[in-house]
């Protein structure tokens, strides 16, 4: 059952609460700390988009069509409609000889307030590039001209594509080959996959420590894993909770967050991945929540922690801008060797 994880208060009371279930797990498939439950079964959401990276490498695509690190970043990444965001999806489709008609993530408006912001002055239209899943729709498009496969249908559940990341999910996260797995349709059009946080945490377990891959898979794994962390403006973007925890924390760890409050990240110091997910789907709570875990790993120092105060107790205002309440992480891990399941 989720435990409470922040409490959101008006004045000094509490007026709300939010509760969360958390999975931290070494690469040997050990649960080594939790909170509520760390087998409660969710969409992954693009919180899985390393693992729908991953086949852009072995399927020889990277190499074949000369992706770099950011190509990489991009692909794995949820960015910002930013202008760098946008170029670099620009130039990864010139490099497999594809054009923003090709992709079906679909239209919205930039995640970044920035860039949104900019084009709502100067009166610019979004367009697939500027939708936040544009660089894996763009991966995915890569893999299927690897492959010489018509692209048609790239996005669904039966094309080849699609059919590679199911498996490379099963492998990372310890399921067998063909070991059924819920999925359903994402906001881009394309699979998400239904699986306890503790699997989520393995697999990001794996990307920093593929020590039980074959050779091929685990270079695969470091590849994305170090796109990610090398390069998180690309992977999300100005004010994301991903970038301001890599600025704050040395670029020591990555991290990716999905829809509905999932969030998971990957310690290479430790080898451990990290899932969790707040139980409302409600991302207001979902930086307290965060920070406080990485605080009860020990995985921030105060400096850190000082730095990013204001996310990990936020200050509640009113439309005046007076401040009428705050949010407060009281959320503590259960520690111990659990296994996987």
């Amino acid at each position: 059952m989720s435990e409470l994880a922040v409490e959101i208060l008006r004045s000094n009371r509490v007026e709300s609460r939010a509760y969360a279930d958390v999975a931290v797990v070494d690469s040997l498939g050990r649960v080594v700390a939790w909170m509520g439950d760390p087998y409660a079964e969710t969409f992954w959401r693009s919180s899985a988009k390393p693992f729908q990276a991953m086949p852009v490498i072995l399927s020889g695509a990277a190499d074949h069509f000369g992706l770099d690190g950011r190509d990489l970043a991009i692909v794995a990444g949820s960015h910002g409609g930013e202008p760098r965001h946008v170029e670099r999806v620009t130039k990864l489709l010139e490099k497999i000889s594809a054009e923003p008609s090709d992709l079906v993530c679909g239209i919205h408006w930039p995640v970044s307030a920035s860039a949104h912001d900019r084009m709502t002055k100067v009166g610019e239209t979004p367009t697939t590039l500027h939708n936040n899943c544009s660089g894996k729709h763009t991966g995915m498009l890569a893999v299927a001209r690897q492959l010489q496969i018509s692209s048609a249908g790239y996005h669904e559940s039966t094309h080849p594509v699609q059919q590679a990341i199911l498996d490379n999910v099963r492998r990372m996260t310890g399921l067998s080959p063909n070991a059924e797995l819920v999925t359903a349709v994402d906001g881009c059009g394309v699979p998400t996959f239904y699986l306890p946080l503790a699997r989520m945490a393995f697999a990001y377990a794996q990307l920093v420590d593929p020590r039980g891959l074959e050779a091929q898979v685990a270079a695969a794994a470091v590849a994305v894993a170090e796109a990610m962390r090398r390069y998180p403006e690309l992977v999300s973007g100005e004010d994301r909770l991903e970038l301001r925890l890599a600025e704050t924390s040395g670029y020591r760890f990555f991290a990716k967050g999905g829809a509905e409050a999932v969030f998971c990240l990957g310690i290479p110091e430790r080898g451990w991945g990290v899932a969790m997910k707040v139980s409302d789907g409600g991302a207001r709570t979902l930086a307290p929540a965060v920070l406080a875990v990485l605080a009860e790993l020990e995985l921030l120092d105060q400096n850190a922690l000082d730095a990013l105060h204001e996310l990990w107790f936020p200050v509640l205002r009113n439309h005046t801008g007076l401040a009428v309440g705050s949010m407060r992480p009281v959320l503590r891990l259960h520690r111990g060797r659990l296994a996987v399941g």
